[in-house]
């Protein structure tokens, strides 16, 4: 056994690198997702738009962002079960992983270009489009989260590797998370002086940040989907015999103990999304 771990140490690394760094484009791009999101609508996006027009559309916006917010909490089961359920050549979690990663980052852009500039075209029509590019956008990060994180145990077999994983992953998130917050005013304010000459916030600095956020996510996206091996396990093979979310959601009904640490999460939850929808007020 000691041989075959020493064969693998190298392996091993480049998986957790590879892992670790999966999580670091994937966080940055949540933060981009939530906060500066807001932080987009309200300072650039309606900037060009009467004020009470604007102020009605700002509300119809944060408002959505904190619905789909508490919408993820029952979809998510939804669509780990999707992901739980496919089995390609590749694996069961990298090709989500691809697919989430890659339509999140381009429909990222094409949000913070606020549908290029549809807005000042037609009121009603940018906020359908919008609504609907939103909750897509929102669907594919989802998958791309949800098999992040489940893929854990198809990395290893072995549970000192698997919290190897976790804690990695952890780290690589919070360096994503935290690094775009202190990089994100850089980035819009510059990009807003080259194509404006001013040092101020502007469409086309958001559209540029956005643009660099969603470059970041693919290659982190690649990195987890390239630098890592799916392995068949006993654990994974269990999991295909969990059955679907309405037998999940079924047993935490019977489970008094489950079902109220599940109620408590779900009140902090509704509260965490609410305040953050409108942190920026």
């Amino acid at each position: 056994m000691g041989n075959g771990n020493n064969g693998s140490k190298g392996g091993n690394l480049l998986s957790r690198v590879a892992y670790s760094f999966g999580n670091v484009g994937q966080s940055a791009f949540y933060n981009a997702l939530s906060t500066y999101f807001i932080v987009y609508v309200t300072s650039s996006l309606f900037a060009g738009v009467d004020k009470g027009v604007a102020t009605k559309l700002i509300g119809i916006i944060t408002g959505l962002v904190v619905v789909i917010r508490i919408a993820e909490i029952f979809i998510d089961p939804l669509l780990g079960n999707i992901i739980d359920n496919t089995n390609t050549k590749w694996g069961r979690f990298k090709p989500w992983q691809l697919i989430g990663g890659t339509v999140s980052a381009i429909l990222l852009v094409l949000v913070y270009t606020g549908l290029f500039g549809l807005v000042n075209v037609n009121t009603t029509l940018f906020i359908v489009l919008f609504i609907i590019t939103f909750i897509v956008l929102d669907v594919f990060y989802s998958l791309r989260d949800i098999s992040y994180w489940g893929m854990i145990p198809a990395l290893s077999s072995d549970s000192h590797e698997r919290s190897t994983y976790t804690a990695l992953g952890s780290f690589g998130g919070s360096i994503g998370y935290n690094g775009l917050t202190i990089v994100v005013i850089p980035i819009v304010t510059y990009f807003s002086w080259v194509f404006t000459g001013k040092y101020v916030e502007s469409q086309s600095g958001w559209t540029c940040f956005a643009i660099i956020v969603a470059i970041l996510g693919i290659l982190t996206v690649c990195s987890v989907a390239f630098g890592t091996k799916e392995s068949t396990t006993t654990l994974r093979a269990k999991a295909e015999d969990n059955g679907g979310p309405l037998q999940a959601f079924k047993a935490l009904a019977q489970n008094d103990q489950l079902l109220w640490v599940a109620l408590s999460y779900l009140l902090y939850a509704i509260a965490n999304v609410a305040t953050t929808g409108v942190l920026m007020y």
